[in-house]
């Protein structure tokens, strides 16, 4: 009966509330109630290709910004000064092994020497294949070597074998001296024997750099880190305890993320940011927002999920998805709409863990804010627990430097940030 009420009957509706009285105003109020301010929404395309033959970063304020080959590289390599992440490229055949060996037994390894498949950690940008023997309880240790606080150098302690489809490589990482990683690589019976530099400075203010083991080179693939949200790629899921290939949405280093589902009744205009947790891990769109149906022969997607998007610049985001064309074209369309220019969000209380560099800090350390404005107070505490430093932290930036105290001798801290909106942990090293 009030499916729709035209556009001169509204404004008649709405003006008649200064004549009624507050019960008649509430009772219209609720004749009007199923009909909310729309938020305009814009559909998008991104084209993977063929096979999904490129990796598509798409910024929700621009659009598509960038595409690489998703076949063209084999390793990435972290690039800020914190990062030693070593990431494999598990969808293109790349499958890294750990060994028994360490580098003394460069020359002798072999097949059987093999131990355990590595993957990447799809939820954790600085979690690569090569870091995951890490010891947890060790901040020294990136898995596939050890910092040297006094050298600021990370030595190599570990050979894998690589396998490139039936192409097997063996590799030992040598170390990380200031922008520059140092590998050797050969093939398994010694011959072709290479080494590699990979430096950092190639692709500047990008999250990775990429090389090639077939060909040698080093690559810089991807837009430049502020310019985008997402990236469109297929990589490697563990799908019911087995790791298969999966093409999907993964978020960027500062973008947060709520999935909200809704009912087919349900107006996404409703949608209040604030009632739900958003979630840093990378993968928390992922690729379940689409199943394949046998009996069509073509995708479903699940235009009734929605996500909550916060970009770096703080702006919030609702994206669904409409269409998924599979490998055929690799085309996925897209809703979004924004919501609100600038937003306070609480992550994940599951995922409250700061990220601090540089490590070792020397006269200074810098902080990403886990919610922007941020409003609360930074504490330093030493082995025992005990606080050493307080400061207040009022700012509306992503991330902020803080100096390092007076008198602070070396070692390991502590590092608490607090806000009425939650309690966030993480370490800082002094050398």
């Amino acid at each position: 009966m009030f499916g729709f009420i035209p556009e001169k009957s509204r404004t008649f509706a709405l003006d008649m509330r200064r004549f009624l009285k507050p019960a008649s105003v509430a009772l219209l109020g609720g004749f009007c109630g199923f009909l909310p301010a729309q938020i305009a929404a814009v559909r998008d395309t991104v084209v993977m290709g063929p096979g999904y033959s490129s990796q598509v970063y798409y910024s929700l304020q621009n659009g598509t910004v960038g595409t690489a080959p998703a076949a063209g590289w084999h390793l990435a390599f972290e690039i800020p000064i914190r990062g030693a992440a070593i990431r494999a490229n598990h969808a293109r055949g790349v499958t890294v092994y750990a060994t028994s060996r360490d580098t003394s037994g460069w020359a002798a390894l072999s097949l059987g020497d093999t131990t355990v498949r590595l993957y990447n950690d799809n939820c954790k940008w600085a979690v690569g294949a090569f870091n995951q023997t890490a010891a947890p309880n060790n901040p020294f240790d990136v898995g596939w070597g050890n910092y040297d606080l006094v050298t600021h150098i990370t030595t190599g302690d570990s050979l894998y074998i690589v396998a490139i489809g039936s192409v097997y490589k063996k590799l030992w990482i040598r170390r990380l001296q200031g922008t520059s990683y140092y590998l050797r690589v050969a093939n398994l019976d010694g011959s072709q024997d290479t080494s590699y530099v990979v430096d950092k400075t190639l692709a500047s203010g990008r999250n990775f750099v990429y090389l090639n083991l077939l060909t040698a080179q080093v690559l810089n693939l991807e837009p430049a880190a502020s310019d985008w949200d997402v990236v469109f790629t297929p990589y490697l899921e563990q799908v019911s305890g087995t790791p298969y290939p999966v093409t999907g949405v993964l978020q960027n280093l500062p973008v947060r993320t709520a999935k909200v589902v809704l009912s087919s009744q349900a107006n996404p205009d409703t949608l209040t940011p604030g009632a739900y947790a958003f979630d840093s891990c990378a993968a928390t769109i992922g690729y379940d927002w689409k199943r394949f149906d046998m009996s069509s022969n073509s995708f479903v997607v699940a235009d009734t999920v929605y996500y909550l998007v916060q970009d770096g610049q703080g702006r919030i985001w609702r994206l669904r998805f409409l269409r998924f064309e599979g490998s055929s074209t690799g085309r996925v369309v897209l809703e979004k709409a924004l919501l609100r220019q600038t937003a306070s969000l609480v992550e994940s209380a599951s995922r409250r863990g700061l990220v601090v560099y540089p490590i070792p800090a020397q006269q200074s350390f810098q902080v990403e804010l886990p919610q922007t404005p941020f409003v609360g107070r930074i504490t330093l505490l030493n082995a025992l627990g005990q606080p050493v430093w307080q400061q207040p932290v009022e700012t509306i930036a992503p991330g902020m430097t803080f100096v390092r105290p007076a008198g602070l001798p070396n070692g390991l801290y502590g590092l608490v940030l607090e806000s009425p909106a939650g309690r966030w942990t993480g370490k800082v090293i002094f050398d």
